[in-house]
This record gives C-alpha cells, sequence and structure tokens, in this order.
C-alpha cells in the first residue's frame, strides 16, 4: 500500500487545442467523497477487491487511434481503471482495459499504463470511461485526472458534433456545448476560459484571471417537469459577455449581457425541448 501525502488543492485545466478540431489534453478535477460505491479489480483483473470503495467516473471519446497516457494525483491511496464502451459498476471486468495502483510519480499517483517500461497505451478509437477509486474503503478524497493522446481527446462523446470551436466550449450533460464570448475589456480573443471539475452539469469560466472566477452555468433536466432542458447562469461580474449554449437537434441559445450594471441571473426554463 502507498504512503499518504499531504492534501493539495487541485484545480481544473482548459483543454489544450492543437488543431480547433481536436484537443490533446484534456484534465479532470474531482472528489470520491461521499460518492457510490462499487468492488473494484484489482489492477487488470481477474479477482476483484471484497471490499467496496467509493469511485468517481469521467468520460471521453477518441476520435481515432491513439496512443495514451493517463496520469492521476491524488490525496489519498487511489486507483484507476479504464473501461471502453460501456461501464457498468456491477459488472467491474467487463469492456475493462487496465487497472493500475501506484503510478510513476510516487506516492498518491496512479498511472496507464501501469508497466512502468511503458509509457503510452494504444487505444482504439471509441468512448471511455475512466473510473478514480481507493485503494481500501476508507480511501476517500480529491484527484486530478489528466488524458493525453497523440492523436487527440475530446471531452465526452456527443457534445461538439455540432461544429463548434471545442478549445474554448465546455460540455454539459454529454449532450450541450457552452461557450462564453464576447467578453469586454479582454486582452485577446473576448473568449472566456471553462473551468472543468467533476461536475456534469456545471462549469465556470473566468475572464481574466484563472484564480477568478466570472460566469458559471448550468444544465437542468427538467424533462419530468415541462419537457425542456433548462438553462441557469449567474454572472459575479459587470464585463459585457455572451453565453452560448449548443446541441444537436435544436437551435442554439444566446444569452447576451452589456457592460455596466452587474450580470441578471439567468433562468431560461424552456431552453430546449427534451427530444
Amino acid at each position: 500500500m502507498r504512503q499518504y501525502i499531504a492534501p493539495i488543492a487541485f484545480f481544473a485545466l482548459g483543454l489544450l487545442a492543437v488543431e480547433p478540431v481536436c484537443a490533446a489534453v484534456q484534465s479532470f478535477a474531482g472528489s470520491t467523497v461521499n460518492q457510490p460505491r462499487w468492488n473494484r479489480p484489482i489492477e487488470s483483473g481477474p479477482n476483484i477487491s471484497a471490499f467496496a470503495v467509493t469511485y468517481s467516473r469521467q468520460n471521453f471519446f477518441l476520435p481515432e487511434e491513439a496512443f495514451c497516457t493517463i496520469n492521476s494525483s491524488q490525496d489519498f491511496d487511489g486507483y484507476l481503471h479504464l473501461y471502453r464502451n460501456i461501464f457498468n459498476p456491477d459488472q467491474p471486468l467487463d469492456n475493462l482495459v487496465e487497472g493500475a495502483n501506484d503510478g510513476s510519480l510516487g506516492p498518491g499517483s496512479s498511472q496507464i499504463p501501469a508497466d512502468p517500461t511503458s509509457t503510452s497505451l494504444l487505444l482504439f478509437s471509441g468512448s471511455y470511461t475512466l473510473v478514480t477509486s481507493g485503494f481500501d474503503e476508507l480511501s476517500q478524497g480529491t484527484f486530478q485526472n489528466t488524458i493525453q493522446c497523440d492523436g487527440g481527446v475530446q471531452p465526452q462523446s456527443s457534445c461538439f458534433q455540432s461544429g463548434t470551436d471545442r478549445s474554448k466550449n465546455v460540455c454539459l450533460r454529454n449532450s450541450f456545448a457552452v461557450r462564453v464570448d464576447q467578453v469586454t475589456n479582454h486582452a485577446s480573443d473576448g473568449v472566456a476560459t471553462p473551468v472543468r471539475f467533476a461536475s456534469t452539469d456545471s462549469a465556470f469560466f473566468w475572464f481574466f484571471s484563472p484564480l477568478n472566477y466570472e460566469v458559471i452555468v448550468k444544465i437542468i433536466n427538467g424533462c419530468s417537469v415541462n419537457g425542456h432542458f433548462w438553462v441557469f447562469a449567474a454572472g459575479t461580474t459587470n464585463q459585457g459577455h455572451r453565453i452560448s449554449v449548443f446541441t444537436l437537434g435544436s437551435p442554439a441559445q444566446f444569452y447576451t449581457r452589456s457592460e455596466g450594471p452587474p450580470a441578471p441571473a439567468i433562468t431560461d426554463t424552456a431552453a430546449f425541448p427534451c427530444l
């Protein structure tokens, strides 16, 4: 069992674009505290742990075959498991690609590929789920995972097929691409930078400093209430900006705020019909 390291603060890095159509790196910060439990595989199987541990899952998509390296930094004794196509916690060996306990970065890290003599793992194109969990039932905490592939890695599988630029968008609910642009007094292109946390329905954006979040946007499933997905947003800024939300099968929604007065809250409960 690896030794523990002192807790550290994690933040989510944005997607670093190599081309407008794909990104080489995706980082994901999250926590396994108070999450669902499962009996994880021991390394890559075929044995399963006799105790249940909490876990957090991250979905990503490879548009083409690629050599990938996945690193995880944790403030607890953590574990990584990678699945292709469908991940079912009740069938932890199905579709399992690889599992890893310790990483090359030392205590408080896990890495795929697990083989210390290999620097990357060949993965075929398709959908993947990265599962972060603990070594034992008491191992819980925060983590940051970084997925780096030579062929590009996209967050979630269907979010960015609307033709929008992926590098400054964030994917919510695996279907909605959210972007904040037209920021006034911005030093470069007027596009805000998304901050990607473990949440799949909410995201923050910063305008001028990664330590100063300006806007939060979240997508709510209101299908059972009024047959629509809802867009809620709030800004802690008086800078002008536009929030854009894209999804397949429906017109994009735009919410524009002028420079000067504080940004009002957005509560659009009829933003996108449930298809």
